[in-house]
């Protein structure tokens, strides 16, 4: 009787763990598509180089565009890989992410 118990906590617990890697990744990946969404907009405007809000949504996007662009020519003078990585976030917010809700309810 006591293993069994012991049995759900354990499948509790891990439901728990699950929807809570699962709210980390869409946070991040929404404050990703902010950060794109954000610098790709300042791109369009003369601010100095080194601002340090342009600093700062550089960084933060570059975490994601880095990668793209080695993949992803651009297009003329335009740069199409925030789009390409935008839609590929929200890709992976609706498969994966959303795969690990449904998979932590089930345990739960």
């Amino acid at each position: 009787m006591v293993s069994d118990f012991t049995e759900v906590n354990r499948v509790f617990v891990l439901g728990n763990f699950l929807k809570a890697i699962a709210i980390v990744l869409r946070i991040f990946i929404y404050y990703e598509i902010f950060a794109i969404g954000v610098y790709a907009i300042m791109s369009w405007f003369p601010t100095p180089y080194y601002s340090s809000l342009r600093s700062f949504f550089y960084a933060s996007s570059e975490i994601i565009l880095r990668p793209l662009r080695k993949l992803i020519p651009p297009i003329g003078m335009v740069d199409i890989t925030p789009l390409i990585a935008i839609l590929v976030l929200v890709f992976i917010d609706n498969f994966i992410v959303q795969s690990l809700f449904d998979l932590a309810v089930k345990l739960r």
